[in-house]
């Protein structure tokens, strides 16, 4: 395994944080020289650690809905799964596709509607009548290879401050909330899409590049950007690594209530775990809560399951849990 040490994980704490900031920010931040760190990045970038840098785009605020599906397969040969990831992976309307180990194989976002019309692009087409027809094709193509298929509606995320990477637990921590409030409905046009379109995959694109290649000046990239980010459309940007390679793994544990007026409750006490990545609440398929942790083992999983299933032994239902494999597409924003 590839050694990942304490200013390592720094430096990945605070490109989380904003994996957009000048190295020099973040050289201040870890104690560490700009050059230092910019190849400490690059080290982690080339070993396969480091492998996107997504910008958080609230696609609610521009129209645009997300499903979230699971998959478990059956009678699938490496060739066929491959051939099914590269579906998911080539379809327009799918912004997310992950490889899952545990209760399911494979995880996809999906856009499932819009909820106004764009003049841009002029070859738009309502994305409800998209989704339709994808998921017709999904089945016709692949029904005989899934064992189950779960959707379910995210209605309400909370991102949390991961500072159990910076090793101190007296630290507080901080956290955001998805979707940010109040809800309200943000005008784009062509070249705010294409700004967003080229972040959403790159969030560290140079302000110079963007210009040169939208044929525009550097201070209207950098007022779009800023317009973006106070509108809330841009909710920040952030770095996506290979747990693998680390001494980490990313778990989730999704929960199915039997007492639901306990939900709170049970949110109030997750929210206290170092570890805690994200808090879901959705609906859909026996899932009313779903927590993200970064741990180093399935015993420290295993840890979290007892301690919650003695917490509250009457208001949880089951437990289903999963990690996260391998990230194979990631954040596109809809239409080419």
């Amino acid at each position: 395994m590839l050694k990942i040490d304490k200013k390592d994980l720094k430096i990945y704490y605070h490109l989380i944080k904003n994996s957009r900031q000048p190295l020099s920010q973040i050289g201040k931040k870890v104690g560490l020289s700009r050059e230092v760190v910019g190849n400490r990045i690059k080290r982690l970038e080339k070993e396969g650690v480091i492998i996107g840098y997504p910008t958080v785009i609230n696609s609610g605020y521009l129209g645009w809905g997300l499903a979230r599906f699971y998959y478990t397969f059956k009678f699938v040969s490496p060739k066929i799964k491959q051939e099914i990831i590269e579906y998911f992976v080539n379809n327009d309307i799918v912004t997310l596709v992950a490889e899952l180990e545990g209760c399911y194989d494979l995880l996809i976002n999906v856009y499932v509607n819009s909820l106004r019309t764009f003049e841009y692009p002029s070859n738009y087409r309502d994305l409800l009548s998209k989704f339709s027809s994808f998921y017709e094709q999904t089945q016709k193509k692949f029904r005989k290879y899934i064992y189950e298929q779960k959707m379910i509606a995210i209605h309400k995320c909370e991102l949390f401050d991961p500072i159990n990477l910076l090793g101190d637990k007296n630290l507080s921590r901080s956290s955001i909330h998805w979707p940010p409030f109040p809800i309200k409905d943000v005008q784009i046009d062509k070249l705010d899409y294409e700004i967003l379109k080229k972040l959403a995959v790159n969030a560290k694109v140079s302000t110079v590049q963007l210009a040169n290649d939208l044929n525009v000046t550097t201070v209207t990239i950098k007022n779009r950007i800023k317009r973006l980010i106070d509108e809330n459309v841009i909710g920040g940007f952030g770095i996506i690594i290979d747990v693998s390679k680390t001494r980490y793994r990313h778990y989730n544990i999704e929960i199915n209530l039997n007492d639901y007026d306990k939900k709170h409750d049970i949110i109030k006490y997750v929210r206290k775990h170092q570890n805690i990545n994200e808090i879901f609440q959705s609906f859909g398929q026996g899932v009313d809560l779903n927590f993200r942790y970064t741990l180093k083992d399935i015993k420290e999983l295993q840890d979290k399951i007892n301690d919650l299933s003695s917490k509250f032994p009457d208001a949880i239902k089951n437990f289903r849990y999963f990690s996260w494999e391998k990230y194979l597409k990631y954040n596109k924003v809809p239409f080419k």
